[in-house]
């Protein structure tokens, strides 16, 4: 018996003492195996547990905010989420009696003991985010949207903003951060209602009204007669910018240049294009041009826009240069400086067809092919008429020779082809004579028919080409003036056999690129038919050998 009581009494020191030891002296203000919201606080002073509380563990937790189709994610501690760690762990450090304190240490050998924290949130940290959230509540509104009703402005797109239930949002975040987890809280903002916005559209009304109120007169220089622009047309120029806190109100200048344009149409007078010439010596010069005066300069917004911001009720204008008409710089960057190409067919003096050749020189003398640009002589000249100095003369019409108006100008196009040849330049649509013509260079020429027929020049140099025919009693020279960049030779020339009659001549052209010395090899063609005879060997219908004495050129008609 004593000695089941000394063993006791030995069990019981030994408890006493471990208690004393572990959690007297190294233990801390809170039992071991004792847990705050997960947190392991046991074996610690308040303070150092106030410490892992509070470092940010809790309250790291991402919440997203969500207003319909936007969203903002910030952590629970960004929205003003706070740990009471003093709750908390004064009710973790709490001590029972004495006598109890050890049989409670005894039991947390054996078991662990938790305590839930204690979140508190700062409603002013929470406004502050939602209210600085313009991602969440499209805040940025912009300019007020003003549209012109009956002659005046009104606001079209009145904005509100929502006013947040900050009660349940709160109750909200605090249910998220303590219900804790891994993911991310999803939070509907609840909203209470909304309140109307004031972008200041009331004074920006106010101004426009104002700068517009009863229109404005306008004039030019020597034009005694005003034009006024009403109050309604005013207003429908006006275009607001800038920002809401500073907005702006200006013309729209494309409308309002083009509608003063039309209210001076009729004032000044058009400019004329410089021409080209060629002198006594052959040296080009241009003559001519004429800048022309229209209303108006391209600040003219800018000068409305001003005169009506200080309150003037007549606006002075300018007038600028004729904007349709080119000037001698232009005419100089063609670059029209020297001959590029010439050729010169010969006719018996004193025909019909001799006033022909020289009308048609005469009206496309100072032609220009604009680089990448074509010259055709249908489109140049048109139909060739009686009205237009032309007169009867020879032609060939289905394979046989009769007259027509304008006969002979194919011995004009004939010479131009054969200039272009050999200035090297490219052609569009063209033909040859049925039937071949001994003054013409055999297989290299051409011939014309309005409309069917035509001659097209195409330009594919860098420079402006100048078309400069002459004439004189015996022949017709077609001069090509521009700056020499190819240059064309004939280097062969092929014939065969076509149908029953016909002869197909091919003529090869080896054109030489000055820049850099390549060449290029190309082809030009004619067919030839006996007078009367078609390729398949048959005679030409009769019916068509008819003279043609009226001031249109029959279709299949060409002018020999």
């Amino acid at each position: 018996m004593r000695n089941a009581l000394l063993a006791v009494a030995a069990v019981v020191a030994a408890v006493f003492s471990g208690w004393v030891l572990d959690d007297k002296v190294l233990g801390g203000d809170i039992a071991r195996n004792t847990s705050v919201a997960g947190v392991e606080v046991g074996r610690l002073d308040i303070d150092e547990a106030a410490e892992l509380l509070t470092d940010g563990r809790l309250t790291d937790r991402p919440i997203e905010l969500r207003h319909g189709t936007n969203s903002l994610t910030i952590t629970a501690a960004e929205l003003g989420v706070m740990v009471d760690a003093e709750l908390a762990l004064a009710e973790a450090a709490e001590q029972p009696g004495l006598i109890a304190q050890p049989i409670r240490w005894i039991g947390s050998l054996f078991g662990n003991r938790s305590f839930d924290i204690v979140y508190t949130i700062d409603v002013n940290a929470l406004g502050e985010v939602v209210a600085g959230s313009d991602s969440i509540f499209d805040l940025d509104f912009g300019l007020p949207r003003l549209e012109l009703v009956n002659g005046r402005f009104v606001e079209a797109d009145m904005a509100s903003l929502p006013i947040v239930d900050a009660d349940e949002l709160r109750n909200r975040v605090l249910d998220a951060a303590v219900t804790g987890g891994n993911g991310t809280a999803v939070i509907e903002i609840p909203i209470a209602g909304s309140e109307a916005v004031d972008r200041g559209a009331d004074e920006l009304i106010a101004k426009a009204h104002h700068l517009t109120k009863n229109g404005i007169a306008l004039r030019v220089p020597g034009v005694i007669t005003q034009r006024r622009v009403s109050q309604s047309a005013l207003r429908s120029w006006l275009v607001f910018g800038g920002t809401a806190d500073k907005p702006t109100i200006s013309l729209d200048g494309q409308l309002a240049q083009s509608t003063v344009e039309t209210l001076f149409i009729d004032y000044g007078e058009a400019g004329d294009e410089p021409a080209f010439t060629i002198d006594a010596v052959s040296r080009v010069r241009i003559v001519g041009s004429s800048p022309g005066a229209v209303c108006c300069t391209l600040d003219t917004p800018e000068r409305i826009l001003a005169g009506m911001e200080a309150g003037e009720r007549v606006v002075e204008l300018q007038p600028r240069e004729d904007p349709d008409v080119r000037g001698i710089e232009w005419a100089k960057s063609l670059g029209i400086v020297e001959v590029i190409g010439e050729f010169t067919t010969s006719y018996q003096p004193n025909q019909t067809r001799n006033i022909n050749i020289q009308r048609i020189a005469e009206l496309t003398q100072g032609a220009v092919i604009e680089p990448g640009g074509e010259f055709s002589i249908n489109d140049y000249v048109g139909r060739r008429t009686r009205e237009k100095g032309f007169v009867d003369a020879g032609v060939i019409s289905n394979g046989v020779f009769t007259t027509s108006v304008g006969g002979g100008i194919s011995q004009y196009a004939t010479t131009l082809f054969n200039a272009a040849f050999f200035a090297g330049l490219d052609f569009g649509n063209y033909q040859s004579h049925s039937i071949y013509i001994s003054r013409y260079p055999y297989g290299r020429e051409a011939t014309v028919n309005f409309p069917n027929v035509d001659l097209e020049i195409l330009n594919t140099t860098p420079y402006g080409v100048l078309v400069w025919p002459t004439t004189d009693e015996t022949s017709i020279t077609v001069t090509l003036y521009s700056t020499k960049w190819v240059e064309g030779e004939q280097t062969g020339q092929t014939e065969r056999r076509q149908g029953v009659s016909c002869t197909r001549v091919t003529t090869e052209r080896t054109r030489t690129y000055l820049d850099d010395g390549r060449t290029e090899i190309d082809t030009v063609f004619a067919r030839y038919r006996p007078e009367g005879v078609r390729c398949d060997g048959s005679p030409s219908d009769p019916a068509d050998r008819t003279t043609t004495t009226t001031s249109t050129v029959p279709p299949a008609t060409t002018v020999p």
